[in-house]
This record gives structure tokens, sequence and C-alpha cells, in this order.
């Protein structure tokens, strides 16, 4: 991630939105899952409205969730399962990262939600992440500084993040396709 996470929570909140920039990150990272069509610049009023009472965004807030719908984009159509969790770095305490991992995980399941109306249609396996996930937005947050506790917050990192890659498979490619097959219909 090109931005460092403490200065994209000050340009947030320089933009009064007092959210998690992980959540911000989840949520956007939920819209492209679930299949919102990835060239559309629907993805923007989206946000305004679930973030800023349906307010435009300024400029630097504006170029921030660009930069995020760009980059989450590139690094889910990557063979290469290069996509990760917005987080803060390594540096914070296991405590916020934990935080940080929670809001992006409700913020997730908000953008999956906002354009994912048919659960009854979803596989077994993306059934599965939905619950889990929903599991994990109530993790209890207090963790030591254990190397214990360090491996299990990673484990859990690493399964959000596979599991973010087995849902655009599944829905994002599909509903690409989809979009794909009718322009070139009409």
């Amino acid at each position: 991630m090109s931005q460092d996470y403490q200065a994209t929570q000050v340009t947030l909140e320089q933009n009064e939105l007092f959210i998690m920039p992980s959540e911000v990150h989840g949520v956007i990272t939920g819209l492209l899952a679930c299949g919102i069509d990835i060239e559309d610049k629907e993805y923007l009023t989206i946000l305004s409205d679930v973030f800023n009472d349906g307010i435009a965004f300024s400029g630097d807030l504006k170029k921030l969730l660009v930069g995020f719908y760009s980059q989450i984009r590139s690094t889910l159509d990557n063979r290469e399962l290069q996509f990760e969790l917005y987080l803060p770095d390594e540096d914070e305490s296991l405590h916020d990262r934990a935080n940080a991992l929670v809001s992006w995980v409700s913020g997730f399941l908000l953008g999956f939600g906002l354009k994912q109306k048919d659960y009854g249609k979803l596989s077994a396996e993306v059934k599965e992440v939905i619950h889990d996930f929903t599991e994990i937005n109530q993790m209890d947050t207090t963790f030591d500084e254990s190397e214990e506790d360090k491996q299990a917050f990673h484990e859990v990192v690493e399964y959000v993040r596979i599991s973010v890659h087995l849902c655009f498979a599944e829905l994002g490619k599909i509903e690409q396709q989809n979009a794909a097959v009718n322009t070139t219909i009409h």
C-alpha cells in the first residue's frame, strides 16, 4: 500500500470522516469482491452515501479513494494473490492492529452486502466466508504481545486475505464476464 496508514487516518479526519482507514479499504474490497462493475465510477457515489451523507468527496479524499479502488482492483485481478488488507504497520500494538482488522472485516461485510442481494445463490464456500467474517467481526481484540497471539492474529489476517480472493474469483470475475458479454451484445 503506497500511503502510510497514519497519513491516511489524518486525511480522513481532515475531511471530517472519523472512520478507520481499514474500514474504508474493507468496504471498497467488499464491493469489488461481490461483483460491482470494475470500471464503474458508481463506487464513489456508494462511498459518499455510506461515509459522507451523500456529499461528494473533496479532491484529496477523492484521490485517496480512487487510489484505494485502483490498487485493490489490480491486486484482486492479479493471479498471484498479491492482495493485502490495509492495516496499521507491525510496529503498532497488536490490540490496535486487531481493532483495525475487525474494522476492515466490518467494512467488507458492509460493502459486500450493499451489492450482493441474492445470498441464496452464493456458493457454500462464499456463505462460509461470510459466516466466518461475521464471527471475526465480533472477535475480542484484547491480545497480549506474545508470539502466540501474534501468530494467531497473522493466521486470521491470512485467512481473511485468501477468503477475499475466493469471493472475488467466484463473484467478481463472473460479474466482469457478464458485463463484457452485455457490452458486446449491444
